[in-house]
């Protein structure tokens, strides 16, 4: 039977410093991107209390969350250009729960795709090393945003953003 992840020594490291600014729900979270490569990427999220389940553990929607940002995490190659995309189909496979006060690292790697999909897995890891999730998806790029390249970023839209998809 799967037992619980408890924190190393009860207390983190310091958290790394995010390279990009997330919006929305996954900024709210707490997700920090803390590598960034061409098809890889890394994410830390720090387990608080705003983001445990009913039974004292880390949601699984939120750990389902941090996943499909970690498997959509598409590297530009060009600073100021942007790239983007949107899920398509997202597995989450749990395997232990974690406690608060873990850190959960998230690694995903673009693993094939095309011009208009691509497809990405992802181990979660608590501090101690323990694989606490998988995940796997596919995605598909908004208009342009195949080429490693990107587009260039409208007038107005902040770095490490990307255009709305829809006019207000």
């Amino acid at each position: 039977m799967a037992t619980k992840t408890a924190p190393a020594g009860g207390k983190l490291p310091p958290p790394r410093p995010t390279l990009k600014e997330f919006a929305a729900f996954a900024g709210n979270i707490g997700i920090r991107l803390v590598e960034w490569e061409l098809d890889r990427c890394v994410i830390d999220l720090d387990v608080e209390d705003h983001l445990l389940n009913g039974t004292g553990v880390l949601h699984g929607g939120c750990l389902s969350t941090a996943i499909d940002t970690a498997l959509a995490a598409i590297y530009c190659t060009v600073p100021g250009n942007y790239r983007s995309g949107a899920t398509v189909t997202l597995t989450v496979n749990f395997i232990l729960p974690v406690r608060k006060g873990s850190r959960v690292t998230i690694e995903a790697r673009k693993t094939g795709g095309g011009r208009t999909m691509f497809m990405s897995v992802a181990e979660a890891r608590d501090e101690a090393g323990n694989i606490v999730a998988t995940g796997q998806g596919i995605g598909r790029y908004r208009d342009g945003c195949h080429a490693p390249e990107g587009l260039p970023r409208p007038h107005g839209v902040a770095e490490g953003k990307s255009p709305p998809r829809f006019d207000a």
